[in-house]
């Protein structure tokens, strides 16, 4: 599997790519300055460290995104369980429904679902 972390402010600055791609680096940088008040200069750093990760793709100051929200949240939900849960599910589960949560039954069914579908027989 590849790697694919990231630190929170990346995080932040994909989620606008991946909200806005193609997008020219001057206009991302715009959006950046109104959204979470970072300089061009802070911008445009994380911009390389990304395209050094392989996570976009900067031409002629159009950045485009290689790697999809989908994979960059598979893998740091696997982290988080592993890493706080011993790698149970189970437990995350109960953790998240854990005190005044409750799922709508539309939710459950969703889940049901979900979990049939990817049960090994």
């Amino acid at each position: 599997m590849k790697d694919y972390s990231i630190g929170e402010s990346e995080y932040k600055l994909m989620e606008l790519i991946w909200e806005y791609a193609p997008i020219s680096s001057g206009e991302l940088s715009d959006i950046c300055e109104q959204v979470h008040g970072w300089k061009k200069t802070t911008v445009y750093t994380m911009i390389k460290r990304l395209c050094d990760k392989g996570f976009i793709a900067n031409n002629k100051a159009k950045i485009t995104y290689l790697v999809r929200r989908e994979e960059v949240q598979h893998q740091q939900s696997n982290e988080l369980v592993e890493r706080s849960f011993k790698g149970s599910l189970p437990s995350f589960v109960n953790a998240f429904l854990g005190g005044e949560k409750n799922l709508s039954r539309d939710d459950a069914q969703k889940l049901i679902e979900m979990i049939e579908k990817h049960t090994k027989d």
